[in-house]
């Protein structure tokens, strides 16, 4: 009759740590994923920034929802300008810095920017 019931509780007892482990994680999950999202808006902003002061005639900025974080901690924003789909860019948002590292723009930088990248 006792062995039974031990083997019961046992169950109930590994089901309630699966359980709680699950949790745990999915938690842990959601804090990561809401990390990155907010570093992919302050990329966002920081590459907004950075074409509003070094190119000209730009009107609207687009963005597109895909992210890629790569090992160093830098993360990727592009697009498009103005409306128009050909018009694309990018851009390397890099935290620690707070810098746009590397980019590429389709559109025609202000001649005091094409020698060094103006302040943004």
């Amino acid at each position: 009759m006792k062995k039974p019931i031990i083997i019961l509780t046992t169950l109930a007892l590994i089901t309630l740590g699966g359980i709680y482990t699950k949790h745990q994680y999915d938690e842990k999950q959601e804090k990561v994923k809401t990390a990155e999202l907010e570093l992919f808006d302050k990329a966002k902003k920081r590459m907004t920034d950075y074409i509003n002061a070094n190119y000209k005639d730009i009107g609207k900025i687009d963005f597109s929802n895909k992210y890629e974080i790569d090992p160093m901690g830098g993360i990727n924003a592009e697009g498009y300008l103005n409306g128009n789909k050909e018009k694309e860019f990018w851009g390397i948002y890099d935290n620690s810095n707070d810098t746009i590292t590397s980019s590429y723009v389709d559109a025609k930088e202000k001649p005091e920017c094409k020698d060094k990248p103006c302040e943004y």
